[in-house]
């Protein structure tokens, strides 16, 4: 027998029955030991089931656009950044390179100028919480080309140079370990591995501030001082 009469239903289908005998007819019917006369057994209420209200597969999709534009969009953005950071460190060393191989050919205004723009670049480019002390532990891999990856030990943080810069810069200097490598294979890995930290700059140091090993016999000498002068 079922028991899906609730109390008050199964009291109203008693009426006129005495309050104790109700009790313990309703304590057989809950145990399954009463059942009804046919002509007499109340019927249970019938649950009606709220529909569910229907979810347009149109709307639903026009939801979801904005959340895969914006992805999309932010993605776009990451990309465009750092576009622009390998444009600005290019720029860096173009203006570099020809203010050392040729700066006769610039005017006074003209290399104040394109030393204001490198200052600019160098702000823009700067890795983030980087500082470097004229302590600092470096090492530099040569490849077969003129391509060569500086990479402060101290602070894992790589830099792009060329064996020019290096030759014109710190060719006599201590303090760093060198490295001939017989591919650029290992350090393009490198370099791979130290972006995805944030921790490479593609382009030269800015010497005496981002890079501070001694240039010289004096800068060996005073070990602990202002190595170099940009």
């Amino acid at each position: 027998m079922s028991t899906n009469l609730t109390y008050n239903e199964f009291r109203s289908a008693h009426k006129g029955t005495p309050q104790k005998e109700i009790s313990q007819l309703w304590k057989q019917y809950k145990s399954g030991d009463y059942s009804f006369p046919e002509t007499e057994a109340p019927k249970a209420k019938e649950v009606k089931e709220t529909p569910k209200p229907k979810v347009d597969a149109k709307k639903s999709t026009e939801k979801k656009k904005p959340v895969k534009r914006a992805e999309k969009k932010a993605a776009k953005a990451a990309k465009k950044a750092e576009a622009s950071l390998e444009d600005m460190c290019k720029e860096f060393d173009r203006i570099r390179e020809r203010m050392d191989k040729m700066p006769f050919r610039y005017s006074k205004e003209a290399l104040a100028a394109g030393k204001d723009r490198m200052a600019e670049l160098a702000k823009l480019t700067a890795p983030a919480g980087y500082k470097c002390s004229p302590t600092d532990s470096w090492k530099i891999w040569f490849g077969p080309t003129s391509l060569c990856l500086l990479i402060n030990t101290t602070n894992m943080m790589g830099f792009r140079v060329t064996r020019g810069w290096w030759q014109k810069n710190y060719q006599t200097t201590v303090y760093v370990d060198r490295e001939l490598l017989p591919n650029n294979d290992l350090i393009k890995a490198e370099v791979t591995k130290l972006a995805r930290s944030n921790k490479y700059v593609p382009r030269t140091p800015i010497v005496g501030v981002e890079c501070k090993l001694p240039r010289d016999v004096k800068d060996i000498q005073m070990r602990g001082g202002q190595a170099g002068d940009y």
